[in-house]
């Protein structure tokens, strides 16, 4: 129970245990009485937005850290959304921390370091690790509680989390499309799609497995936000070459549009200015005057976008890890990130 004050009280009874099926509505409950703000634009989250994100993932893992108490049901949850991952040459899991919340009453309940830091500690004692059930890497952006995660948890500072941007006006001349190659949007991704992540898998030290399996439900599934989905293929043999996931948020500034995920290979300029093309010639149709997309700064990617005239700023965000296996030094040089390894747009 709670106090008169609306504080809970240290002797009260929380146990703290992984999710189990049938918590969904208790968790959702307590993410929108943390969350939802009609008063700041934040709505409740739907109880098939929640099934989509946590439940059928491709990886069918729930990795959620709950304190249940008697009374009051779930009062905090320590979240995450798991994927499969190439590391260091073989596959494995990592998983990205997200939806934290406590319920403002239980924040300093259980002592000096309060509930949030024992249902992280609790988190990663289960989940990070080199076990077949377990995640190599922990990762998330986090926000006010970071100096708390640093101290209590030993999150890390892997990169920063800077944009590349050009801006677009409905008059600015299309970008030239290389004649060899032609650029569609297509409602899923296909088998071929599997074929590209193959082809590039070796080059990358750490990265998401971008199959179609994952693409299509991480996008074409999603059950609220809309993307564009287009596919860099040959003329006239129709061999994939590269893929490019476009989306508009409100992430830094309203209606901006997104490079939101991109797979390529590294020298292959000709693909990264036919995909750069349709991308910005949907950003001009959406009038957004902006196309912005996110990079690890060692890929050659990065550098590449920016020989095509894209510019680039800081934000406030910033990727933070724990890692079970490989040091601080091997993700933060050889980690294949996008926007869309994030849930922010």
């Amino acid at each position: 129970m709670t106090s008169a004050s609306g504080t809970a009280n240290d002797l009260d009874p929380v146990t703290i245990r992984p999710f189990a099926p049938g918590d969904e509505q208790a968790v959702l409950a307590c993410h929108n009485a943390v969350f939802a703000d009609a008063a700041r634009g934040a709505a409740p989250r739907s109880l098939a937005h929640w099934r989509w994100k946590f439940v059928a993932n491709p990886t069918a893992r729930v990795q959620q850290m709950l304190a249940v108490h008697p009374q009051q049901g779930v009062v905090g949850v320590y979240g995450s959304l798991p994927v499969a991952i190439t590391c260091g040459g073989r596959r494995a899991f990592a998983t990205q921390a997200v939806d934290h919340c406590v319920r403002p009453a239980w924040l300093r309940h259980g002592g000096e370091h309060g509930l949030f830091s024992r249902l992280g500690q609790a988190f990663l004692d289960r989940w990070l690790g080199t076990g077949p059930e377990q995640s190599l890497l922990v990762y998330g952006l986090p926000g006010s509680g970071w100096r708390s995660g640093a101290r209590n948890l030993g999150w890390q500072i892997a990169r920063d989390w800077d944009l590349t941007f050009r801006d677009l006006t409905p008059d600015d001349r299309p970008r030239a499309m290389p004649a060899a190659l032609e650029v569609h949007a297509v409602a899923r991704f296909g088998v071929d799609t599997d074929e590209l992540f193959a082809r590039l898998e070796p080059d990358f030290g750490v990265a998401t497995v971008r199959d179609q399996r994952y693409l299509n439900w991480r996008y074409a599934d999603h059950p609220e936000r809309r993307y564009v989905l287009f596919e860099c293929r040959e003329r006239p043999s129709g061999r994939l070459r590269g893929v490019c996931v476009y989306g508009v948020g409100d992430l830094l500034r309203p209606h901006t549009s997104y490079v939101v995920d991109w797979l390529q290979a590294t020298n292959d300029h000709d693909t990264m200015t036919a995909l750069l093309a349709a991308a910005e010639g949907r950003a001009q149709q959406d009038g957004t005057g902006l196309l912005c997309s996110v990079w690890n700064h060692m890929d050659p990617r990065f550098l590449a976008i920016q020989e095509h005239g894209y510019r680039v700023r800081g934000t406030s965000w910033f990727l933070a890890i724990a890692s079970a296996l490989y040091d601080l030094v091997f993700f933060r040089d050889r980690w294949y990130f996008t926007l869309g390894d994030s849930d922010l747009v």
